[in-house]
This record gives structure tokens, C-alpha cells and sequence, in this order.
């Protein structure tokens, strides 16, 4: 009980503090941005929240390092703000409509105010890293706090352009895979977990460890992600069943049956748009076995994320918690 009131408690602190982020814009000639940006959050609407998973990382791994996570808050919201920043901009270059079952900013409001909309979140970010200063953060950790969220950045960046560039590609091998989703999923999650370390006094090799505890839950949820595409259930995810084959992304199953089936090879020259197509595809991706490597691979993550977790020797109950929640995060086919 406790320990769910004070995750809870993280989550209602995240959402005070990114509302103090955006208060500046709240009136005058700005509102309209703010209001854009409300939506995107899903705060005029119950239950559209979002469940906030990056920044209670970076609290959960400050408190485990020190014992409390209020120093962090700024550095939290910071991640959420680029999490939504790449979020924003992901779904106008996938032409993504839905999000959580809701219209995407860009098709609510148009291409050119979503990605300045976009751009005004990703200022946001870097503006509230600056207000660890005044929770009494030395300069020297807020600089280096501030470089390792720009490093993630470019990585995040530089992953959406290898997801972008694989669209065009004949042929793409597991190990680019890897490489791009570390960048797109993986860097912001690492940022995440080691931020919170570094401002809760953790040292050097107790920093590597969250970073790599971060990292690999990053790898592993977007294995698992990448099967929600394909056999997730569309009143969980808010997509339509099959969506990524129906967008033709190459995801790890899909990779996977190219290379082991001639005809997942076939199919995926086909218009998969076609019912009797879309579920022909699905059925021998499974009989194929993509399924069952992608959970696999998924586990080795996993299971090289929570060895990194205890050899940074977390405080408890946080240690605990960061466990429970990794877990949670990426068992969601169960």
C-alpha cells in the first residue's frame, strides 16, 4: 500500500511540475500553443493522461540512490517533454491519425502547428533542466544532466531516421535493428535511469549500471512494442490490429519472417491491405516462429536489465519498485 501511494504520489508531483513547466505560455498570445500541447498530454480528457513511465523511472532511480526523488522533478519532466517532443513529430512522419485512441496532434490541428508545437516542446525540455538549480542541484551535475538529455536526443534522432531510411530499404539485418531501436528507444529510457542516479550522488559505475538498467528495458519494450503492432489487442494499444504491417514497418517479427519465409517475403510485396492478406501474413508470421524469437530476444533484455539493476545495489524499497515497474512495462502481451 505504501509503496503504491508513493508512486502515486511521483506520478501527481510529475504532473504539478510539467503544468509549472508550461505556465509561462498559459495566457496571452502563446495560449493557443499551450492548449495544443494540453491536448497532446490528454489533460482535457480522463484516462488520456499517459502513465508518465519515463520520468517516474528518473524519480524511482534518484530515490534509490539517495532516498528521496524531489530534487529530480525538474529532470522528470524534462523527460517526459522529449519523450512527447518525439512523439509529436514520430506521428506526423508515420502519418499516424490515433494515439491512445485519440486523433494525433497533427491531424487534429495540421502538419505546420504540430511541428511547431513539437519544437516548443523540445524547448520546454532544456528550459526545465535550468530549474534544477533552484532545488539545489550543483551546476556541475545540472550540466551534466543537460548533456546527457542532448546526447539522448541525438540518439532518439538519429534511431527515427534509420526507422525512417528502413522504409526504403530492400533488405535490413537484425543487428541495424538493434542499432536503431537502441537510438530510438533505448537512449531516452538509458537518460532517464542515469539522470535520476546522477542527481540522487550515485558514482561512477553505480551511473553505468542505471544507464545500462534504462537501456535495456528500452530494447526490451520495443521488442515487445513491436509485437503489439502485430498481435496486440486494439482497444489496448488504440491502433487498428495488424497496424505495422499495415504501415509496412520493418519490426523485429517482421525481419525475422522475411528472412526465415518465403512467403512472408511474398505477402510482403502484396496490398496487405486486403483482409484475407493481412491475416494470411499474421498466421505464418507466427507459424515461422517470429513471434516466439521476438519474446526470446525480449527476455535476454529483460533478464540483462535486472542483473544491471542489482548490481547497482538500489535502496528499498525502490530498487523493488524499479523491478515491479520495469516488468510491468514490458510483460504486456500476458
Amino acid at each position: 500500500m505504501g509503496k503504491s501511494k508513493s508512486l502515486n504520489q511521483m506520478r501527481s508531483a510529475i504532473e504539478a511540475d510539467l503544468k509549472t513547466s508550461l505556465a509561462p505560455i498559459e495566457q496571452g498570445m502563446a495560449q493557443p500553443i499551450h492548449e495544443m500541447i494540453a491536448y497532446h498530454l490528454g489533460w482535457n480528457q480522463e484516462g488520456a493522461e499517459g502513465k508518465r513511465v519515463r520520468p517516474v523511472f528518473t524519480l524511482l532511480c534518484c530515490a534509490a540512490v539517495s532516498g528521496s526523488w524531489e530534487q529530480a522533478l525538474p529532470a522528470a519532466s524534462a523527460i517526459e517533454w522529449l519523450h512527447n517532443f518525439s512523439l509529436i513529430h514520430d506521428d506526423i512522419q508515420d502519418q499516424s491519425t490515433t494515439r491512445r485512441g485519440r486523433e494525433t496532434l497533427w491531424a487534429r490541428e495540421g502538419i505546420a502547428q504540430a511541428i511547431n508545437t513539437g519544437d516548443a516542446v523540445f524547448a520546454l525540455a532544456r528550459l526545465t533542466t535550468q530549474r534544477l538549480l533552484e532545488l539545489g542541484v550543483p551546476s556541475e551535475v545540472t550540466l551534466q544532466v543537460i548533456a546527457r538529455l542532448d546526447q539522448a536526443c541525438l540518439e532518439l534522432t538519429i534511431g527515427q531516421h534509420l526507422d525512417i531510411a528502413f522504409e526504403g530499404r530492400q533488405q535490413v539485418v537484425e543487428k541495424e535493428y538493434l542499432a536503431m531501436i537502441a537510438g530510438k528507444t533505448g537512449a531516452l529510457l538509458d537518460a532517464a535511469c542515469s539522470v535520476g542516479a546522477l542527481i540522487g550522488g550515485a558514482n561512477k559505475d553505480a551511473i553505468k549500471q542505471y544507464s545500462q538498467f534504462g537501456r535495456n528495458v528500452g530494447l526490451a519494450f520495443q521488442m515487445y512494442d513491436d509485437l503489439l503492432g502485430i498481435w496486440g489487442d486494439s482497444e489496448s494499444t488504440g491502433k487498428p490490429a495488424g497496424d505495422d504491417i499495415l504501415s509496412h514497418k520493418k519490426t523485429l517479427p517482421i525481419l525475422f519472417g522475411i528472412e526465415n519465409s518465403p512467403t512472408v517475403r511474398a505477402l510482403w510485396m502484396e496490398d496487405l491491405e486486403q483482409e484475407e492478406k493481412l491475416l494470411a501474413m499474421i498466421a505464418e508470421l507466427e507459424l515461422v516462429g517470429a513471434k516466439t524469437h521476438v519474446l526470446e530476444q525480449a527476455e535476454q533484455f529483460t533478464k540483462l536489465a535486472l542483473k544491471a539493476l542489482q548490481q547497482a545495489q538500489p535502496l528499498q524499497p525502490y530498487g523493488q519498485e524499479l523491478e515491479k515497474l520495469a516488468l510491468s512495462l514490458l510483460r504486456r502481451l500476458s
